[in-house]
This record gives C-alpha cells, structure tokens and sequence, in this order.
C-alpha cells in the first residue's frame, strides 16, 4: 500500500513541476483559465518603447480579459509586449494579445489594438493607438526612424524621429487619412453636420487633436 502512496505522490509532483516550465515563472492567465505564455526577453532599443516606464495594464486576447497584477511596456516598432517579473527581469508576452489598456500617470487610459487588415507595409499583428472609438474608428500609427551622423567637431550624433500616421477603420478595414476628401467620404452619412463642424472648428487633417475631436463629434452622432 506504501508503495502505491509513494508512485501517486511523484506523479502528481511532476505535473506540478511541469506546468512551470513553458513561459517561465508567472503565468497570466486569460478568461478561460489557459496560460499565456512569456519568455525571457532584452528590450533592445527603450527609444521606441510607446512609455519608458512599466504602466499597470489590462491585456485581451479573444476569450476576454486577463487576470494578473503586472505592469508592461510596449515597444512599438516591433509590436513586443514586455512586462517585469518580481525579480525584476524583463519578460515577453508571445502569446496572441489584440488588446492592450494602460493606465497612465495621470489617470488616463491609453488603448492599442492589433488586429487590422494589412495596409501600408503593416500586417495584422501591428498595435494601433485607439485615439476615438465608434462607428468609425481613428487609430494612429508610430514608428521610429533613427539615423547617426557624422559632424564636424563633434563625431557622429545620433537621432530617433517619430513617424506617425492616423487611419480611420470601419471593422478592420482601414483607409490611411491624408486629405480631407478622404475623411468626409467616411463621414458621407453626416455629410451637413461633419462639413459645419469642421467649418466652425477649423480642423487640420494632419493634425491629432483635431482629427480626435472630428471622430469623437461623428461617433457622437452616430450613437
């Protein structure tokens, strides 16, 4: 009888162990209890990370929220979603998030989601900042450009540039948004009210915050 005790105890012993191994030491989990898996990670240029700092977030993937008290960073030009364990190493999230809220410093919360039909030289498995949400979504797009240069007196400098652009998406198709004509199309249903806004508001269609507003007002009439 001892000895049926004993082979119980080792089996049961090795399925513990072994349910620590894929993904390191934490495990997140998501709504249907199934691990998402981490591993150990560098992040490599904290140039192009969306905030340098680690920011409480919630995480989705397509079977709902995750569970788990962690902090993350996310770097944008390569779509890597990081977070830090207890032993204050750097981890990677490999499995399939679509979703990202973080909190901010102030207060505010800040949205990305992947997802999108490709555009560009963008695939599916880009985060877009959420800037409005609604019938007709906006949604920007931030990379990096980092050049070094040679100056005489100096050696070589080095620079990062940021270059954004903004696409409205109905579902997941997305239009990128360079003139006017392209936005009102969009907005055709509201075509009296959209062009007399944008009248009054003077809106600039490269610029962020007046686009964020032109959304926010169409989504408005659209509820």
């Amino acid at each position: 009888m001892k000895k049926i005790l004993f082979c119980l105890f080792i089996v049961t012993s090795f399925v513990k162990v072994n349910a620590q191994q894929p993904g390191g030491t934490i495990f997140l989990k998501d709504a249907s209890g199934l691990d998402v898996r981490t591993q150990s990670a560098t992040i490599e240029n904290t140039n192009y990370l969306f905030h340098p700092e680690y920011l409480k977030a919630n995480l989705y993937t397509k079977a709902g929220k995750l569970s788990g008290e962690f902090k993350y960073k996310l770097l944008l030009q390569f779509n890597r979603l990081f977070y830090q364990d207890p032993n204050g190493s750097d981890m990677e999230v490999v499995s399939p998030i679509y979703k990202v809220e973080f909190e901010m410093p102030n207060g505010s919360t800040t949205v990305f989601e992947k997802g999108f039909d490709p555009i560009d030289d963008l695939n599916q498995n880009n985060f877009y900042q959420v800037l409005s949400d609604g019938k007709l979504r906006l949604l920007m797009d931030t990379k990096f450009q980092t050049e070094t240069k040679q100056v005489y007196g100096t050696g070589a400098v080095t620079t990062t540039d940021k270059l954004i652009n903004f696409y409205a998406a109905q579902g997941t198709k997305l239009v990128k948004i360079t003139k006017e004509d392209q936005v009102l199309a969009l907005m055709s249903d509201k075509t009296a009210e959209v062009n007399a806004f944008i009248k009054k508001e003077r809106t600039k269609f490269r610029k962020q915050a007046d686009l964020e507003k032109l959304f926010n007002y169409y989504n408005q009439l659209n509820k």
